[in-house]
């Protein structure tokens, strides 16, 4: 069968081949990986969200349709895509597609059993959430996010622990999220203790900006700032 896709040119892949070929080329490229590219022993993921037009089909418009401001007939179909990559191949690890206005956290947590223990997962603000941050320790995994702007940021709060770097108590959500089931909401602890660290960018001519990471890399002496 696979053999008779092939023969044809512009015959379409079995999408099962192509997820084999996807599985097999990270694998390859995974154990090709040695301690000495890695940081503090330790294999760095980064998750990221995106979008991708497709063909402007029935069925891809059924599946995954255009835009809403868009008239009918004026777009394509896009789709959103959640993806991690490997800090140290440049490859896709792992990824998973869904309609365009699902959120990044939804896709984030289907992704997060691709995670293999030890790793470290980098992420922008989208995915600094408190049942996100539980649930990647459980994966005995750890986090490093840019906190989410929701989150106001006082050094007069938590144990300092040095220069621009605290540790902080954050208390569960009051109540459940709505990207969260009930089931998962009551499993989630009362608190967490995460770490955060803030540094400024001072460009001439522009407004400092600070920029406050969440981690759950709380051991300053094995991951410090300097």
């Amino acid at each position: 069968m696979i053999q008779a896709d092939i023969a044809c040119p512009r015959a379409r892949l079995p999408e099962r081949l192509l997820e084999k070929l996807f599985n097999s080329s990270v694998q390859n490229l995974e154990d090709k990986v040695t301690e000495e590219h890695l940081s503090y022993v330790r294999n760095i993921k980064v998750i990221d969200g995106s979008t991708v037009s497709m063909p402007d089909t029935v069925e891809n418009q059924k599946e995954c349709p255009q835009p809403s401001s868009q008239k009918p007939g004026c777009g394509f179909p896009i789709a959103k895509i959640g993806v991690i990559f490997s800090f140290v191949t440049g490859a896709a690890v792992a990824l998973c597609i869904d309609v365009l206005n699902t959120h990044d956290i939804k896709l984030a947590r289907k992704l997060y059993s691709y995670l293999q223990p030890n790793d470290v997962l980098i992420g922008d603000r989208a995915f600094c959430a408190y049942a996100d941050m539980f649930t990647i320790k459980k994966f005995d995994c750890d986090a490093v996010f840019r906190k989410h702007q929701s989150r106001t940021t006082t050094m007069r709060k938590g144990k300092i622990v040095g220069d621009c770097d605290k540790l902080v108590t954050w208390y569960k959500p009051r109540s459940c999220p709505k990207r969260l089931s009930k089931d998962e909401f009551d499993a989630l602890p009362k608190t967490i203790i995460v770490r955060e660290i803030y540094y400024y960018i001072l460009i001439p001519g522009f407004r400092t900006q600070r920029v406050s990471l969440i981690t759950t890399l709380l051991d300053k002496s094995s991951y410090s700032i300097n």
